[in-house]
Order: C-alpha cells, then structure tokens, then sequence
C-alpha cells in the first residue's frame, strides 16, 4: 500500500498547472497599467490630446504584451523549456485579462470615489481640445458618454471590452513571441 506521505509525481506528459504563474504576472501586469494611471492623473495630463492617446495606446499594448511574455517565459522553464503556441496563448491571455480587470477595477474607483470630478474635468478638456472641431451632434454624443463614465453599467462593458481586446490581442502577440516548440527529431 502507498504511503499517504510519499511524494507523487505527475507523467511526464502532463505539464505543471500554470495557474501561479498566471495570477502572479497578471497582478504584476495589473499594477503596471495602475501606476501608469497615477501617473498621468498625478500629472494632470490632457487625456484627450492625441499625444496621450498614443501614450495610453503605446503604454497598454506594451505593458500587456511584456506581461504575457514573462508569463510564459516564466511557465515554460517550469515545463521543461518548450511550450505549444495554444498553451502559450492560453497563458498570456490569462495573465493579461487579470492585469486589464485590475486595472478596470481601479479606473472605476478613481471615477467614482477618489476623484468623482475627475470625468467632468476631461469632459472640459475635450470641448476645449475638439469642441470647433466636431459636428454638433457627435460632440453631443461623446459627451453624453462621458457623463455615463462612472456608472456600473459602462465600467462592465469598458471591462469586457479591454479584457477580450487585450487578452486576446496581447495573448496572440505574446504567444507568437513566447512559445517553443521542441526541436524534431528527423
């Protein structure tokens, strides 16, 4: 009969869970994306210039991708040093969509609690920027949904809409770069 204590180990074909690996870069990837928002909101930056925009662009993409890739650099030496593309996207998408719901999560308290002015003051911000512009009735529109930012309802679709774009944007650039395959045997 089989010690109870004794150490198991797992076939050679299953490869560890991931799950750690998964939850850790995704809150690293998370804390990334809230401090870049500190930042720009302790700066006072114009968010709606085209130059924060590209920033905010550059910044998220950057932050998801190295996030994904770590993750899976970090799983693969766990698996033995090789890992499929499908396993690999998986990873990177997981770890990305916790980072991006982090980072929703905060965004939401920061409309809604920190600083519950802060979405008038960007909605100042962009008449001034885009105001002469725009036709009247798209700039009625935009701002209209900038009085709905701080609302739950605009939040959960603001967070299923950065989860899936980056999760799986991110996951399939950083799968791309990440994987492994082993070498074939001819």
């Amino acid at each position: 009969m089989e010690n109870l204590d004794s150490p198991t180990t797992m076939p050679a074909s299953t490869p560890p869970p991931y799950w750690n690996n998964v939850l850790k870069y995704g809150l690293y990837g998370g804390v990334a994306l809230i401090v870049f928002s500190l930042l720009t909101y302790v700066m006072d930056m114009n968010m709606t210039s085209i130059i924060a925009g590209l920033l905010v662009l550059v910044v998220t993409v950057s932050v998801a991708v190295g996030t994904g890739v770590i993750a899976i650099q970090n799983q693969r030496s766990l698996d033995g040093g090789y890992m499929a593309f499908g396993r690999a996207f998986v990873i990177a998408a997981l770890a990305i969509a916790i980072g991006v719901f982090l980072f929703n999560v905060w965004n939401y308290i920061l409309v809604t609690v920190i600083d519950p002015d802060y979405m008038n003051r960007v909605k100042e911000q962009f008449v001034e920027q885009w105001g002469e512009s725009m036709p009247e009735e798209r700039m009625n529109e935009v701002l209209k949904n900038f009085d709905n930012a701080g609302s739950l309802g605009t939040a959960a679709k603001n967070l299923v809409t950065g989860v899936l774009f980056n999760g799986l944007i991110g996951g399939l650039i950083a799968a791309a770069i990440g994987k492994k395959n082993p070498p074939m045997n001819l």
